[in-house]
């Protein structure tokens, strides 16, 4: 049952409900399955960098018709500058997905290679979800991965045209279903474990942003059949899938699909095996990476396998990263870290909120239809409003919270400013921090979940106009590509709703 439980700023319409249940498709006792399928649109057309800029000039650059129609037939890559057009393939971008099914409720979430997926989108993959898989509630994730294809419309060849490929979209939704399907027809008894696992130092993430905020340590869920055989993970950390960075042409699915394969079919170099995997399949679910959670381009990453520092940008950084996580992981599983969950119930609650949109530009691109939404028009400001969601998940001694967008640290676990230069003189809103708020032995907090707004910012950190905060000589980055001020304080609130409304047994 839908009810209206309130209103905060921006006249946010909170609804709470919790998942129906579909009669006749649950057995006794916890059931899971898994799937993966390769999401890489075709490069049809080859070009070639003359001036090294890493954007397609068709006034400089050459590129060769692979389909004979005349006419240039780009994958433009999401994530950086515009014109990014891919030149080739790499690697897989992937879609893995995985069902889950206590005997009362069954969920299923689907990571996808992407640098996000508006609400709009999500919905439609929802509602063309037939009724006999069972499916009380889908969540739908977007690694954020940044040299993938663009699937919002921000990354196009001008400032008002969009870069998203509609046929490519369709092919999208599609395969998101195909490989939810398959996860429901794999099915199967698994015992949960979980463990909160410490990463490597040597392969630190970057706060570029201050106060230097970091929510570290990898949060995994395993789920195992009777002969402890793994049948298939899920790992969460808070770092932008991006560590190839904007000079690369080639489509990849980053740190985040290095990650996958070494856990699930070990660790290779140069067809080299260098560390078991443990099996099953692997689902990345990024973190919180507001701020900006990243390894810069000049940050050095120690390849543990290599024995040496990888200082330049590029995809041997993205292969160290991703490698020395998955060995930790794999670490921990062999060294038995893992603590199980006994007889494991589901519980899933969501809240619809609506959020204003006071960037010009992002409101902007909305209307016009470069970013595929579904905004609505107000007589009083914000003038744009939008309704986005957050969920919250409960399993066993787990829980997963959905965040739509990219979640400043500070807002999860604590340690928000009031610099001065902030645009609003005011304490700390998003108080107290939600990782205190939430129950259970491990906590996965899943940003850009079934949409993609941007950063959530605490609002006493705001800086949108001059003089910017803690003595920078310009702006920093985040405002640019956010919602507004009060984004963190709704967002916050809906989450802590959500936790003290939900059942914890």
């Amino acid at each position: 049952m839908l009810s209206k439980v309130g209103y905060g700023s921006w006249a946010i319409a909170l609804h709470i409900y919790f998942c129906s249940i579909s009669a006749g498709v649950h057995a006794d006792g916890l059931r899971v399955g898994f799937a993966e399928a390769p999401i890489t649109p075709e490069v049809v057309d080859e070009w070639v960098d003359v001036n090294d800029d890493a954007q397609f000039d068709p006034e400089k650059d050459t590129w060769s018709d692979g389909n004979g129609n005349g006419r240039f037939d780009p994958v433009w890559i999401a994530g950086f500058q515009k014109k990014r057009a891919a030149q080739g393939v790499k690697d897989d971008l992937m879609a893995v997905s995985v069902v889950i099914d206590d005997g009362n409720t069954r969920i299923g979430i689907v990571a996808v290679d992407t640098i996000g997926l508006m609400r709009k989108f999500v919905l439609d993959v929802r509602r063309s979800l037939p009724a006999e898989w069972g499916i009380d509630y889908l969540l739908v994730h977007a690694t954020h991965n940044h040299e993938g294809p663009d699937t919002q419309g921000l990354w196009g060849p001008g400032l008002f045209s969009s870069g998203v490929n509609a046929d490519y979209m369709m092919k999208l939704k599609l395969s998101i279903l195909e490989v939810i399907e398959s996860a429901v027809k794999n099915l199967e008894s698994a015992k949960l474990s979980v463990a909160r696992i410490s990463t490597d130092p040597r392969t630190p993430i970057k706060d570029k942003r201050k106060p230097i905020v970091i929510d570290e340590d990898m949060r995994a869920l395993m789920f195992r059949r009777q002969d402890n055989s793994v049948i298939g993970t899920l790992v969460n950390f808070g770092i932008h899938v991006e560590l190839a960075w904007d000079k690369n042409l080639f489509l990849t699915s980053d740190i985040a699909g290095y990650l996958r394969r070494g856990i699930s079919e070990g660790i290779y170099y140069d067809d080299e095996l260098r560390m078991p995997g443990i099996g099953g399949v692997t689902m990345w679910l990024t973190g919180n990476i507001g701020g900006l959670m990243t390894s810069g381009p000049t940050d050095p990453v120690y390849d543990v396998f290599l024995q040496q520092n990888i200082n330049a940008a590029g995809h041997q950084k993205a292969r160290a990263f991703g490698h020395s996580l998955a060995r930790s992981l794999i670490s921990a599983a062999n060294q038995g870290n893992f603590k199980p969950s006994p007889a494991p119930s589901l519980k899933v609650k969501t809240s619809e909120i609506e959020l204003g949109i006071d960037n010009f530009m992002l409101s902007l691109a909305t209307l016009v239809g470069i970013v595929d939404s579904d905004p609505r028009l107000h007589f009083i400001p914000p003038f744009v409003r939008y309704s986005s969601e957050v969920a919250y998940i409960k399993l066993g001694n787990a829980t997963i919270t959905a965040i739509p967008g990219e979640l400043y640290p500070e807002i999860a676990v604590g340690g928000i400013e009031n610099p001065s230069g902030a645009d609003f003189e005011t304490a700390p809103q998003e108080v107290p921090n939600l990782r205190s708020q939430l129950p259970g032995e491990v906590n996965l907090m899943v940003n850009l979940a079934n949409d993609a707004i941007g950063y959530i910012i605490p609002r006493s950190e705001w800086d949108d106009a001059t003089p910017w905060i803690y003595g920078e000589e310009e702006e920093t980055y985040g405002e640019i590509v956010s919602l507004g001020p009060d984004t963190g304080p709704d967002i916050h609130r809906a989450v802590l709703d959500l936790v003290k409304s939900a059942p914890q047994k």
